[in-house]
């Protein structure tokens, strides 16, 4: 064969090959421009899969037109926005929120929202479980210190939250090896991300126990426990810096609380070496024992009822949750009284007064219960608080009935009442060592401090 044929022959492959690649370019390009959003058609939902199911189902929407783009796409089931986790132009992938309970599903497309309703609803099966929101641990148990995204952050031991009062979506906790408050940090639950805002060396703290917002919810509170007289009691960070150059307040002898008064602000703090109940007054700077609340040693901290009436009062090495009533004409709290445990006693029974046992009751929150409100109660809210050495999250309601309310599940695994287990909250969830305890009322939703599992679990109260 001559060269000039060769030289033809070759020239015919290559016009050949590049003839096929524009074909499959081009039907790849007609396949693609198929699957995008044609703002001139109509969207069209034709079915749904599943049927019914709970919080975090995952959800196949099919039909027509959705596109691909799922910044563009906005799905809605039961009124309640869906987390959209990806689209072929024919079939959404998303899941269902909590709380979907009225169960139509509406798809709206591109800037002008176009829109499509379901025929069929949604049966939604109300359900409330324990999940976790934040903390890695290896299959190991290796953990580690680590700011960052909620799905590769690290605690050592998550102790105090309180949620930020002039921004719901930032949570402060206190993270601890064992019982030793080593630094604050912050949940952000809008962009997902755990850091560090201050070390214990920064305000030349020993143990820091308890964070507390002040009335006007721009300042934060930190007790510190240190065994010297003289020590440094309660320390402030304030807003107007970020929360960053600590300051310190009071001088007293290993403090363990900082309760603020919910509607006049005063501030209390103890001692754990003499058992001493203190008042601290803003006005003077004045300090005033009110009494001594157990004998020495005595760890134990406060927590205002919202309407200011009265406070819980938890005692963790005395197996006890106390009752202070507020006295309103000499603004000071009265002598507390056993509530509910008994006094040194340590256990896991539920039952009204001296009739429960406790294992460490530790940080508590106050919870309204909407059934007392509709009965008329006087005191429509509940106490719920982790009880660290018996695993659960329980609560006591007005009349002094403690009742578990999570955790110790999953009986069949093994005996133990402790683990690291998601899931139904009596018959699966497992808890290990719970200190930290914050309740949103805006989301329904709790944040738990897991020490032992070094991880923030949460319940989102689906009803």
């Amino acid at each position: 064969m001559s060269n000039l044929s060769k030289k033809m022959n070759f020239g015919c492959l290559i016009l050949f090959c590049l003839g096929m690649l524009f074909f499959i370019s081009c039907k790849e390009e007609t396949e693609n421009n198929k699957n995008e959003f044609d703002p001139n058609k109509p969207v069209e939902i034709t079915d749904f899969t599943p049927k019914s199911g709970s919080a975090k189902t995952r959800m196949h929407i099919y039909g027509k037109n959705f596109g691909t783009d799922i910044s563009q796409i906005s799905v809605k089931i039961g009124g309640i926005p869906a987390k959209v986790i990806g689209s072929n132009g024919d079939i959404i992938y998303c899941l269902v929120p909590h709380r979907a309970v009225e169960g139509t599903i509406e798809v709206a497309i591109g800037p002008g929202g176009k829109q499509a309703i379901a025929s069929e609803l949604f049966q939604y099966q109300s359900k409330t479980v324990v999940s976790t929101l934040a903390g890695y641990v290896d299959p190991t148990g290796k953990k580690e210190v680590k700011d960052g995204p909620f799905d590769d952050c690290g605690f050592e031991g998550p102790r105090w939250m309180n949620i930020d009062p002039k921004n719901k979506h930032h949570i402060y906790m206190i993270d601890a090896s064992g019982i030793t408050g080593l630094s604050i940090r912050l949940l952000d639950l809008e962009e997902n991300t755990v850091s560090t805002i201050l070390q214990r060396g920064q305000g030349n703290w020993d143990n820091m126990r308890q964070i507390e917002f002040s009335l006007t919810g721009d300042t934060l509170l930190i007790s510190n426990e240190r065994d010297a007289n003289g020590a440094i009691a309660v320390s402030y960070v304030t807003r107007s810096n970020g929360f960053k150059r600590p300051q310190h307040l009071i001088y007293y002898r290993r403090n363990n609380t900082c309760g603020i008064h919910p509607v006049n602000g005063e501030l209390y703090y103890n001692s754990r070496t003499t058992g001493e109940f203190v008042r601290y007054n803003w006005q003077t700077g004045d300090s005033e024992v009110l009494y001594t609340l157990k004998s020495r040693d005595c760890q134990f901290f406060v927590f205002f009822h919202p309407t200011g009436d009265y406070a819980y009062i938890t005692v963790p090495n005395k197996k006890l949750i106390m009752k202070a009533e507020y006295d309103w004409e000499n603004k000071t709290l009265k002598v507390a009284n056993n509530f509910v445990g008994s006094d040194g006693k340590e256990g896991w029974q539920d039952g009204q007064g001296t009739n429960a046992l406790l294992g460490n009751p530790m940080q508590g929150c106050f919870v309204k219960n909407e059934k007392y409100v509709q009965e008329g109660k006087s005191d429509v809210y509940d106490f719920y608080f982790a009880d660290q050495n018996v695993h659960c999250i329980r609560y006591v309601t007005p009349e002094g009935f403690v009742y578990t309310y999570a955790g110790r599940g999953s009986k069949g695994v093994n005996s133990n009442a402790y683990g690291y287990v998601d899931g139904d909250l009596l018959k699966e969830a497992r808890f290990n060592q719970p200190v930290g305890i914050a309740y949103n009322e805006e989301n329904k939703t709790f944040y738990i401090g897991d020490a032992n599992n070094a991880r923030i679990r949460t319940i989102v109260v689906d009803e």
